[in-house]
């Protein structure tokens, strides 16, 4: 056997970490800190941000409701008057939709 082989390898006593001294306390304190009130603003302007939206919403909800019940009651009423208009004038409205079928029938219809 050599030298080599039967001489140990030591290794070095791995070196102990410094004691944190009070600068490096006081410096990991404030940065605690700082990312606390970081962490908090950010929470309060997604909080804000969340109840705009919602009430964006909530108002662009109700827009459409009422939209939908104008354009419903508009649509009632266009109905009722064209039943009243049929029933008061028969033979006109058979002879009006006869004509506009025709006229419809001869655009569509191509030439031939």
């Amino acid at each position: 056997m050599s030298n080599e082989e039967t001489e140990k390898t030591v290794e070095p006593a791995p070196t102990p970490e410094p004691a944190p001294t009070s600068d490096t306390q006081n410096r990991l304190s404030a940065a605690r800190e700082f990312a606390s009130e970081q962490y908090e603003k950010l929470r309060r302007a997604t909080a804000d941000q969340m109840e705009t939206v919602r009430r964006y919403t909530q108002d662009a909800r109700r827009q459409i409701n009422e939209g939908w019940d104008a354009t419903r009651s508009k649509a009632k009423d266009l109905h009722r008057a064209g039943e009243e208009y049929v029933k008061a004038n028969p033979t006109t409205s058979v002879l009006g939709a006869l004509g506009v079928g025709i006229v419809l029938g001869l655009l569509l219809g191509g030439r031939r």
